[in-house]
């Protein structure tokens, strides 16, 4: 396990922020005390910023928590937060004070205040983070979360681009998944439907007319999500094609009924009968291994005498292997599988799974010490001298692992993105940001722009605002408000939702969305000073004061970086941001602005692009050098103004400009690690998961299996994190390929 410099913690532990400081501590506490520890931040926490679940009290609710702050006075943090949580009517026996600051008498301080609160009072102060943050890799993790970006400015020059050992799948594996992505795109068309197909007939299982069972849209896109958390983004753009497919007449005929009168939908008999010979002849081969099992366990010298009870568990923990196997080295299991011949040197490596499975059913001594040999001995033959059903089964799973893999429901694809949100410098473009205040009307959920750059900057990116930027959004406000005052206020009272739509002011549209919402639900009126007071005032707007309002406003709501105009253009040359300005002024050809403000916007489009890359040469970034691609982008969709900028990208040989559906679709809609962790346990040794094998398409699995071998065959493990890095640029910058799930990103503000 990686680790960190104690002096390094202190110092971060120094200047680290309060509400880093909170999520650092809940990561923390539930890294080091497990499943009791239950986070409760937010608005309305009541105090407490989380609770220990203690059975001893859990009829009268929960009495022990846990507060985090960066206050310089523990004593009178301590004695309110307990204040509070009585206030709040709750009862608190124990409360941990966790505090950024090294505090001294720390166990006077807490008897006395025990005491006085009659609460049992226990810190944990800046000491104790600074020598327990290496103890343990969730600790870890949270302190690189929250708190290491306070101390960035400690790294040197070429310190930020060092591969770093990585934990989780391979770079190889990696990489095969990103040279498919790269390759895809037009998205994953056939493989999709056919995947989304699968699913909806799956979450319908059990539906009967007769029996006047349905299930509704809402009910099916649950039931799917609940078992493939994953599929979120794209199950949810296909579902209604999909659905609407299967009930119409194709050439396959109709898989699916759509009861009008009870809005739901339900499998008619024929899907039903095909589903139940499908699942029984998978439930069979199931079976059929496992008495392939129960055979070479009762040849097995080591269990010479009938032991029926030993051979049972044999077999349960053969599967068990199996199914683990696939979570530890699956892409290389279904490369085995597939390959023509094999070898030990290929064999997946099953002790330790056996072991760990072993000793998890609870067997030890000398059972434990035979089980373990019969296991090794059945599935030696299994992957060796295999029978027809045992390799049926098995491609199966290979299947069922590679769809897994390709759909990021793979527990290490997901904390390989999670990981590489805490990676970037991200220069926010303006639309982006004038697109994420559009969407503040909007619920929370929907709001994908604004949640977007909250992930990022709470996952540890740093998101920065320059002065040009700034500018730009400031010009677009006020613009905006004398296009509204010209053209709109009059007749505002008489717009509707159909009007509203083709206006292309962005906030103009919104806010006339959000007027008319709330006057059908007959809130009380909405005006535009209303709607755009939430950033700046008004009657200012003309004023430099409102800019700065706007600027405070963006850094405190999105936790922005400011960076003022002398570090944005120093170590750019003059002669060089003149020279790009004309090339994107030539390229941009606007027409419709007048010379002076074109001029500038071209300008400041320039200095972006120069920017990155002399940010990226002062960090010390070099192509290949990180395995989660560069750090430092212009996160826009400027696109316009890649053509004018070919040399310079051919000359410096990466881009500067961060796609931000990469952001939405591999990052923003990631689930938890833990629930995709759950889902993966529990589709490798169900039914479904052989089902969902079924499923894969054949051209697609054994193109992956190519790419794969090819890699795995022709490049070492240095070679192969040079080469991850480098897709994981290219797949950050590449603006021509097309998500299918696009529509899950598309709301009424686009």
């Amino acid at each position: 396990m990686d680790t960190v410099d104690p002096r390094v913690i202190e110092i971060a532990l120094s200047r680290v922020g309060g509400a880093d400081f909170e999520n650092f501590s809940q990561g923390f506490f539930a890294a080091t005390m497990g499943a009791d520890y239950v986070p409760m931040g937010g608005f309305h926490d009541g105090g407490a910023d989380g609770a220990l679940d203690d059975r001893v009290y859990e009829a009268k609710g929960t009495q022990k928590f846990m507060q985090a702050s960066v206050s310089a006075d523990a004593k009178t943090k301590i004695r309110k937060t307990v204040r509070r949580l009585i206030e709040f009517g709750r009862d608190p026996k124990s409360l941990i004070y966790a505090t950024s600051q090294k505090l001294t008498l720390i166990d006077q301080l807490q008897e006395d205040l025990s005491d006085e609160l009659n609460c049992r009072i226990v810190v944990r102060d800046g000491h104790y983070f600074q020598h327990q943050i290496n103890g343990s890799p969730g600790a870890l993790q949270s302190y690189k979360a929250y708190v290491a970006g306070a101390a960035s400015y400690l790294d040197g020059v070429g310190a930020v681009d060092t591969v770093q050992p990585m934990q989780g799948l391979p770079a190889k594996s990696l990489c095969v998944f990103l040279g498919q992505e790269l390759d895809r795109r037009r998205g994953k068309g056939e493989l999709l439907e056919s995947v989304a197909d699968s699913l909806i007939l799956w979450a319908l299982e059990g539906t009967d007319p007769d029996k006047k069972i349905f299930l509704s849209l809402d009910e099916i896109e649950s039931r799917v999500l609940e078992a493939l958390p994953s599929s979120r983004t794209y199950f949810r753009g296909v579902l209604k094609n999909r659905i609407d497919d299967l009930v119409s007449k194709g050439s396959g005929g109709r898989k699916v009924n759509f009861h009008r009168k009870e809005n739901g939908y339900c499998l008619p008999y024929e899907t039903r009968k095909k589903i139940r010979e499908e699942n029984v002849g998978d439930e069979a081969l199931k079976l059929q291994v496992s008495e392939v099992f129960r055979n070479r366990a009762s040849g097995n010298a080591s269990l010479a005498t009938d032991n029926s009870a030993l051979i049972e568990k044999c077999v349960a923990i053969c599967h068990d292997v199996i199914h683990r196997s696939y979570h530890a080295q699956g892409l290389e299991i279904a490369l085995f599988l597939e390959s023509e011949e094999g070898s030990d040197s290929n064999l997946p490596s099953m002790i330790d799974i056996i072991d760990s499975a072993i000793h998890d059913q609870g067997i030890v001594g000398k059972e434990a010490g035979v089980v373990a040999q019969v296991c090794l001995s059945i599935l030696r033959g299994t992957y060796y001298n295999s029978s027809k059903e045992e390799r049926r089964y098995l491609r199966k799973l290979s299947r069922t692992y590679v769809l897994l893999f390709m759909l990021k429901n793979e527990p290490r694809v997901v904390e390989y993105f999670r990981n590489m949100t805490s990676n970037f410098n991200l220069y926010v473009g303006a639309d982006l940001i004038v697109r994420a205040l559009s969407e503040q009307m909007l619920p929370k959920e929907d709001q994908m722009t604004k949640n977007a750059l909250k992930l990022l900057k709470g996952s540890g990116s740093k998101v920065v605002l320059t002065d040009k930027t700034l500018d730009e959004v400031w010009y677009h406000f006020r613009s905006t408000h004398y296009e509204f005052v010209n053209n709109y206020q009059e007749v505002q009272n008489f717009m509707t939702t159909t009007l509203a739509s083709q206006i292309d002011r962005i906030l103009i549209r919104a806010f006339f969305y959000a007027k008319i919402e709330r006057s059908s639900k007959r809130k009380e009126p909405y005006g535009w000073s209303n709607f755009l007071g939430q950033f700046l005032t008004i009657s200012e707007i003309a004023r430099p004061s409102s800019r700065d309002e706007l600027r405070e406003y963006l850094v405190n709501e999105y936790g922005f970086e400011f960076e003022d105009e002398a570090t944005l253009l120093s170590g750019i040359e003059r002669a060089h941001l003149d020279k790009l300005t004309a090339n994107i002024q030539k390229v941009r050809n606007k027409n419709d602005r007048d010379d002076a403000s074109e001029e500038i916007l071209c300008r400041n489009a320039a200095t972006m692009v120069l920017r990155v890359y002399q940010r990226r040469k002062e960090d010390g970034e070099r192509s290949g050098g990180n395995p989660y691609g560069f750090k430092t982008w212009w996160l826009t969709q400027q696109t316009r103004v890649q053509s004018a900028t070919g040399r310079i990208v051919a000359d410096q040989g990466s881009r500067y400009m961060m796609r931000p559906e990469f952001i939405l679709h591999f990052l923003a809609a990631l689930p938890s690690k833990k629930s995709v962790q759950d889902s993966y346990d529990s589709i490798f040794p169900t039914i479904l998961g052989v089902k969902l094998g079924n499923r894969m398409d054949e051209r697609s699995f054994k193109k992956i299996i190519a790419s794969a071998r090819e890699l795995y065959d022709g490049v070492d493990d240095s070679r192969a994190k040079v080469l991850l890095a480098q897709a994981s640029a290219k797949l950050q910058s590449d603006f021509l390929k097309q998500y299918e799930d696009s529509q899950y990103f598309t709301r009424t503000l686009g």
